[in-house]
């Protein structure tokens, strides 16, 4: 006789995870077809297939699964991490951009709505997410042992946000192409990490070494 434990549990526990996810399948496709509110808690119910009740038991409202679903989309990897140790950096990371570009043009109105809404949960959800990205990004492009280096971190996630600023250009104003968004992302980062690190680096060994020096040269009073 089967007892009360492990696999009927395990089954319900599956089902659960299967509708959760279900809902969260429905919400991101009515999310990346139509702003956020032309989409209501039936559209998605019935998308998903599950009675409304159902979908506010598992996330609470229709702002918390978008919520969800923005942290979905944002934490999207920005390069894919080579699978060979000799695999070309610049490859390795042309191939990334041209992943993400595609996620973006595929998902237009959710990724516009992520990065341009003035909303201070969606911000949060986003500051995280340039930490992964960042971390992402790094390890991609075979930096993995500089990930602690406050100074790589901060340069990879400024560029983070002049991909943001690219992607607004390119599908809301309409001033960029897809082509020349690549063109930008695809150049701009190797040309940081390359020539601008090495300085940013030296300009900071400059500054940590000169209170010492000013010291060592600093004129005695005069004695009277």
């Amino acid at each position: 006789m089967t007892g009360l434990g492990g696999p009927p549990r395990k089954r319900v526990r599956m089902e659960r995870d299967q509708r959760r996810q279900e809902i969260l399948r429905a919400a991101s496709r009515l999310f990346r077809q139509r702003p956020y509110s032309e989409v209501s808690v039936t559209d998605i119910a019935e998308v998903a297939g599950v009675a409304k009740g159902l979908l506010h038991h598992y996330f609470g409202s229709k702002r918390e699964l978008y919520l969800e679903v923005v942290r979905e989309v944002a934490t999207v990897p920005a390069v894919t991490v080579p699978t060979d140790d000799l695999e070309d950096r610049d490859e390795v990371w042309k191939r990334g951009v041209d992943g993400f570009l595609a996620l973006v043009a595929q998902n237009p109105e959710l990724w516009l709505s992520s990065v341009t809404v003035g909303d201070d949960e969606v911000a949060s959800i986003l500051d995280d997410s340039k930490e992964v990205l960042a971390d992402q990004t790094i390890s991609g492009l075979g930096l993995g042992d500089q990930r602690d280096d406050p100074v790589l971190r901060a340069l990879v996630r400024g560029y983070g946000g002049f991909v943001q600023e690219l992607t607004v250009e390119w599908l809301q104003r309409r001033r960029l192409s897809e082509e020349q968004v690549r063109d930008a992302m695809v150049t701009a980062l190797p040309l940081l990490l390359d020539e601008v690190l090495p300085q940013m680096r030296a300009t900071a060994a400059a500054a940590a070494a000169a209170p010492r020096s000013a010291r060592s040269r600093k004129p005695r009073a005069a004695s009277r």
